[in-house]
């Protein structure tokens, strides 16, 4: 289409690119690219406006395919640096969303980064093209547009960016153990630890840590260790708080409070002693689905590909 009939924001992206003169790049690893369905470079239309390349990375010697997305055509690095965290949630929820493996990869505090586009200017000839994508594309494509141009601002939820992230590289993992303590730990960064209130308990706490304190026996690194312990007493447990998580989002699931439980169980035995279980694969498989449906719950979008609801009888 020529650029004198494309939309007037697309028409500055592409033929005046000192108008809108910053890009932001994201860079991701997929563990099947016949899961998201792109083949070779492709170039994305999201909203009326937001024009996304994708452009494959050649690395031999990498078992996943690379790709960069290149999110074009922002007049501030504010906007650039928002659209591109935005778009990077939107690919994590995709990935949990169709239950695929994917990696963010970045060595940056953001998982985009912004850069100068104007140097490349007559890289967009042909904006419209939306080709060299396989026929499972269409369905990536709607999931991204659907969440990139969603009023829900899960670009804000630094927590919830870490979480999806665990969770997405998990399936990339070379082992089911590393692949079991991967889906337990995306919990964690949603797991807020609340301070219990209780005259009480503060009470008990500072007498201990006064005795202790005061104690002639024990070396001063002992103390210290132990200090941080009983502080601790204030706070509720991880898988206290995991557990108010769960039944916040997912009501009175008692199937699910089953399923990590036992999973927070194996965790332990497996970091700790080194156990080994052979029928980590299916746990794994009943975690993904609790943690993805607690993913919709709180961001409010449905999962394409459902979660299975799990009963004593399972």
């Amino acid at each position: 289409m020529p650029s004198n009939h494309l939309p007037k924001i697309r028409y500055e992206i592409a033929d005046k690119p000192k108008f809108r003169p910053y890009g932001s790049k994201v860079d991701i690893i997929l563990g099947d690219t016949h899961q998201f369905g792109f083949d070779g470079e492709s170039c994305l239309i999201l909203g009326n406006d937001l024009i996304v390349r994708l452009i494959p990375r050649q690395n031999n010697k990498f078992e996943f395919q690379k790709f960069t997305a290149y999110l074009e055509g922002f007049a501030t690095a504010s906007e650039a640096e928002e659209a591109g965290l935005k778009f990077a949630m939107s690919v994590l929820w995709a990935a949990v969303s169709l239950k695929c493996a994917l990696r963010l990869e970045y060595h940056t505090p953001l998982p985009c980064v912004v850069y100068d586009r104007t140097p490349q200017e007559g890289m967009l000839m042909g904006v419209e093209f939306r080709g060299m994508l396989t026929s499972g594309a269409s369905l990536v494509v709607e999931v991204l547009e659907q969440t990139f141009t969603s009023n829900v601002p899960i670009n804000n939820n630094k927590q919830l960016l870490v979480s999806m992230e665990l969770f997405a590289a998990a399936r990339l993992e070379a082992t089911e153990r590393a692949r079991f303590v991967g889906l337990i730990s995306a919990l964690e960064p949603l797991a807020e630890q609340k301070k219990f209130e209780y005259p009480d308990l503060k009470k008990i706490v500072k007498e201990t840590l006064n005795k202790v304190q005061d104690s002639v026996d024990l070396p001063d690194d002992i103390k210290r260790s132990l200090e941080g312990s009983i502080r601790n007493l204030t706070r509720e447990s991880v898988s206290h708080a995991i557990k108010r998580l769960i039944t916040t989002h997912l009501c009175e699931d008692n199937m699910a409070l089953e399923i990590l439980q036992e999973a927070y169980t194996i965790r332990s035995k497996i970091l700790h002693e080194g156990a080994f279980y052979p029928d980590l694969r299916d746990k794994s498989y009943k975690i993904e689905d609790v943690i993805r449906r607690l993913y919709s719950a709180i961001v409010g979008y449905e999962l394409c590909s459902p979660a299975v609801t799990y009963t004593n009888n399972d």
